[in-house]
């Protein structure tokens, strides 16, 4: 299918964003401030070795040990000792960077393997025929150390892997280089860094599905033309410079699109919705009909509802980058077929996803469960924080509660005033409620006269009571 990459790089921040149809199907943010380590190489120091999980945490310098898997590490280790780490998964939270000693350095078209020995060729290559002549060309290519041909490597001639392969073999030599005059130096520290976003983009997302990729930045649109121009300069008429006044993102109807990013409630076509509540331990995805109600029976219309929010809840997953643990929660469907239908439906929708997936069978209760590697943070956590109001719950007092609340710390408050007069200083909503239901009641009681006085600049659960 074909896809558009649109780039906005500006002094705060660098976000990419990937449409296919112009709809967005993913979205990279990359903050001035924020630092992305995942593809960086460090020299690290084992802090302690877990013989119980099979595990280690490494110093790496960024102030926050790092978590490696023994079975990640081609060796004995020991406590002290200093070793070269590669970072798979971002810090999150709490947890500290996850991190491999198994180096590999991708390419355009090519990953090499400095640690590993043999030839691997991507799943995604079937013809046998092309397999092995991949193989052939990358026989030889390196003293140490292993290549896989990826995906879009099948229409390569020979001189332009052996060239890709030439110089992922010097960056190595170059880090390796950089590694010794780290072990001087006695410290752990960073020794190679990942490269930015855009080349990222031209290295994982620009092949030959991509039918324009737009650039808003000069200086990037330069440096990039003369990357494309060195690795894959058939495709550079694909790169556009865009100037004009109206905003990159907001002309293709990208801003809006993000916008959407936040909602818990998404809308399906039939009338249906989702809603997709996102916490720490667990994501929950909740089906319901909404206004559809056109199934000639009930189990037509869960069917119909189901397979639609089957087909957005995987986008969303995708989208929205969210891991670890989902369960979505079906219409119950009493066809076991329907049910079978459904499992299939998302996981054909899910077949684009890069990221390490397990999907579960359908319950009788209508939950799917599944399995998602979480390597960054997902896209919400990075363009939103929990509301100030309601600290992530989604949930505020009601206007009718805070009126029943305040009115209860009136009358145990009031009757110490000394004043016949009480201000009360509370939101303009909860005021509302307050002159539709009146408080002559309490005034009565407490023999005072209460004055209600409006402050948008009040929180809503936020009163005072003074005189």
């Amino acid at each position: 299918m074909d896809r558009e990459i649109y780039l906005d790089a500006n002094r705060d921040e660098e976000r990419i964003a990937i449409t296919e149809k112009g709809k967005l199907v993913d979205l990279h943010i990359k903050r001035a401030e924020e630092t992305k380590n995942v593809g960086n190489i460090y020299l690290g120091v084992i802090q302690n070795v877990l013989e119980g999980i099979n595990s280690c945490f490494v110093d790496i310098g960024t102030g926050k040990n790092a978590f490696l898997p023994l079975s990640d590490y081609p060796g004995d280790i020991r406590k002290g000792e200093r070793i070269i780490i590669q970072v798979t998964k971002e810090e999150l939270h709490e947890k500290g960077a996850k991190v491999t000693g198994k180096i590999s350095l991708p390419g355009r078209h090519i990953v090499y393997m400095p640690g590993e020995s043999g030839i691997g060729v991507s799943r995604n290559i079937k013809n046998k025929e092309k397999r092995d002549i991949l193989r052939d060309m990358l026989k030889g290519l390196a003293p140490e150390g292993g290549f896989v041909a990826r995906t879009n490597s099948q229409s390569l001639e020979k001189r332009e892997i052996i060239k890709e392969a030439k110089y992922l073999v010097k960056l190595w030599k170059n880090i390796r280089h950089k590694e010794k005059r780290a072990r001087r130096e006695g410290k752990p520290q960073l020794i190679y860094r990942e490269t930015s976003m855009v080349f990222y983009a031209l290295r994982e997302l620009f092949d030959e599905n991509t039918k324009v990729f737009y650039i808003n930045n000069f200086g990037v649109f330069k440096d990039t033309m003369a990357f494309i121009r060195r690795v894959d300069p058939s495709n550079r008429h694909k790169i556009k410079f865009y100037k004009s006044d109206v905003p990159l993102f907001e002309r293709y109807n990208l801003e809006s699109q993000i916008e959407n990013l936040k909602r818990r409630k998404i809308s399906l076509q039939c009338g249906g919705y989702i809603i997709i509540e996102q916490t720490e331990a667990l994501t929950a995805i909740d089906v319901n009909t909404g206004s559809y109600t056109k199934g000639s029976n009930r189990e037509e219309t869960a069917l119909k509802v189901d397979i639609e929010a089957a087909k957005v809840a995987a986008s969303q997953i995708i989208l929205r980058d969210i891991g670890g643990i989902i369960i979505i929660d079906f219409i119950d469907l009493d066809n076991k077929n329907n049910r079978l239908k459904i499992l299939n439906v998302l996981r054909d929708e899910m077949k684009s996803d890069i990221a390490r997936i397990k999907i579960f069978p359908m319950t009788r209760l209508g939950l799917i469960e599944i399995t998602r590697q979480r390597r960054k943070e997902s896209i919400v956590d990075i363009l939103c924080r929990p509301c100030p109001y309601c600290e992530g719950s989604g949930m505020i007092f009601s206007e009718t509660t805070m009126y029943i609340k305040i009115k209860r710390e009136l009358l145990r408050k009031g009757k110490d005033i000394p004043s016949k007069y009480i201000n009360l200083f509370l939101h303009p909503r909860v005021a509302d409620i307050f002159d539709e239901k009146g408080f002559s009641m309490i005034e009565k009681e407490l023999d005072k006269k209460i004055k209600l006085r409006r402050d948008y600049k009040m929180h809503h659960e936020e009163f005072k009571i003074s005189t």
